[in-house]
């Protein structure tokens, strides 16, 4: 069976839910140097993977936090995507068939204001090194901040608002390294902008809610905004605040 609406609003509020179902373990004071990298793959191959939390993480201040396996489970899976938690197995899938079959996109909702801008650094107060980015493996050239993130970008032809998941490395203290591979639309976009001699526009999210962060990384048809599937999934529209510097 599917519920009406989901059981959040926000990444707090899918926290709170999953705590709620015992489907959340804290971890304190774990080191970003590959101990939550190795943590967290330990977490995600136990027989009843949780949500992990990372709380007063070694060198950062209190309330700096790292999510991680946030839909890991039969049981946060449904959470999720506003499913019965008690539904196992094959009953997800037929309950997420039927979902599908019910699909009806709702177009983001331009607001002015939110918790986005409750806090905000620019110019030279930019520090992206104060936040806890993890180093997940031991061979991995640097601290990907970018995992399960929303990387945003608008087609400079169509006006077009395309969502997606890309690795994206910390490099310095206001440097930040995008990888996307050939052939994805976030690529596409980047070089209409180059062979136009422009920079192209980027907005990052990190630390959203789980239908945000699955649809990011869903693959649809060029042109299909995610953000309407997640408005879909919500019950009610996304809302979205235009950035000052990159529209």
């Amino acid at each position: 069976m599917a519920t009406d609406s989901l059981a959040y609003k926000d990444l707090r509020g899918y926290l709170q839910a999953a705590d709620k179902l015992g489907e959340l373990r804290v971890v304190d004071g774990a080191d970003c140097a590959l101990e939550i990298g190795a943590i967290t793959e330990v977490a995600a191959r136990t027989a009843k993977p949780k949500v992990v939390l990372f709380d007063n993480i070694k060198g950062y201040p209190k309330g700096f936090r790292v999510v991680t396996n946030p839909v890991c489970s039969p049981a946060t899976t449904a959470l999720a995507f506003g499913l019965d938690p008690r539904l196992t197995g094959l009953e997800i899938i037929r309950a997420w068939k039927k979902k599908l079959g019910s699909q009806k996109p709702l177009k983001p909702m331009e607001v002015s204001s939110g918790a986005i801008t409750e806090n905000v650094d620019s110019g030279d107060k930019v520090d992206l090194l104060k936040f806890p980015t993890p180093r997940w493996h031991e061979h991995d050239g640097g601290r990907y901040i970018g995992t399960g993130c929303m990387v945003i970008m608008e087609d400079p032809d169509g006006h077009w608002i395309n969502v997606g998941t890309y690795r994206v490395c910390v490099h310095d203290r206001n440097t930040l390294g995008i990888w996307i591979s050939p052939g994805k639309h976030g690529r596409l976009i980047r070089e209409k902008y180059w062979s136009q001699g422009k920079p192209c526009p980027v907005v990052i999210s990190f630390g959203q809610d789980p239908v945000l962060a699955k649809v990011a990384s869903w693959y649809e048809a060029w042109g299909v905004s995610v953000l309407e599937i997640a408005g879909w999934l919500f019950g009610e529209p996304v809302k979205i605040i235009r950035g000052k510097r990159t529209g």
